[in-house]
């Protein structure tokens, strides 16, 4: 069995004959004819009944052209995945992402992506503070968040800004201070922190005292816990607004932080074309407008 008379009995039974099917293949009817005897030859059944003026399939042969077309379309994918890789197409793109990148950014970019390019495999890998280790260590190709460029190794460029909103439970003690509280006030409560991914130790983000954290890995986590009354914490201003609005979270005493957003990536390594629109796509700062 081969390719070609597959490809042969579909166009038999796309243009309706065997004398169109020559026409469209640009081949001799005898030869369009002998294709398909050999294939029901080694199949061991018929897959036309010729009792009509027009061929028809005959039970089998509808049951056999389904897989068949399932076949030609995978082999027609193939090959448009080896043309455009053979064009310098990444076969994978690797996205170090923060958690503090807003979902719904993401979401769109890849929606868009994957119609581009379906034949790329994208990678996320979620990060808290060390997407430029991942860039330096060529285990991403893009990083999506906050990006610490200590050695000057990295392009970056800034997108846009989030606000860490300090909050906690209606019920914490924190909750019925009025007014600013002092760093020693905030210091007795137990502050609940994203755990940094890096190799940094040194790395954090508003951490008070160090001594007295609970550490989590995930926002879904962290929010839970807020809510819980175990401590109290910062939040992405996206993460938190409907907590917010249903007076689950409410404010603590303590300061918001702004934190930067960049895009980044490293410096002594070209993209290809998919990394190429993804840099262009977050660049374009109307497509990270809130949907």
């Amino acid at each position: 069995m081969t390719l070609d008379q597959l490809q042969v009995l579909q166009t038999i039974v796309k243009s309706g004959s065997f004398r169109a099917a020559s026409q469209d293949l640009h081949r001799a009817q005898s030869a369009v004819s002998y294709a398909v005897s050999t294939l029901e030859d080694e199949l061991g059944f018929k897959l036309f009944s010729r009792d009509q003026y027009r061929p028809t399939l005959t039970p089998q042969g509808r049951a056999f052209l389904k897989k068949a077309d399932d076949l030609i379309a995978g082999f027609s994918e193939l090959s448009e995945t080896a043309t455009l890789l053979k064009r310098g197409h990444e076969p994978i793109i690797r996205l170090a992402v923060s958690a503090l990148w807003p979902l719904p950014y993401l979401v769109n970019a890849l929606k868009e992506f994957t119609s581009r390019y379906p034949q790329t495999e994208i990678k996320i890998i979620q990060d808290v503070l060390g997407n430029d280790e991942q860039l330096l260590n060529e285990e991403a190709d893009l990083a999506l968040g906050h990006v610490f460029n200590d050695r000057s190794l990295l392009v970056t460029q800034e997108l846009f800004s989030v606000q860490m909103i300090p909050v906690c439970s209606p019920k914490h003690p924190l909750a019925k201070l009025k007014g600013k509280v002092s760093d020693e006030e905030l210091m007795k409560h137990p502050q609940i922190i994203m755990a940094s991914t890096g190799k940094n130790p040194s790395r954090s983000m508003g951490v008070l005292n160090p001594a007295n954290v609970i550490s989590v890995q995930d926002y879904q986590t962290k929010k839970a816990f807020l809510e819980a009354g175990l401590g109290w914490g910062r939040l992405p201003e996206h993460v938190i607004t409907s907590e917010i609005k249903k007076k689950e979270l409410v404010t603590a005493p303590a300061k918001s932080l702004k934190i930067p957003v960049h895009i980044a990536r490293h410096s002594q390594k070209d993209l290809g074309p998919c990394g190429k629109f993804l840099w262009s796509y977050f660049s374009n700062r109307q497509n990270l407008r809130a949907k």
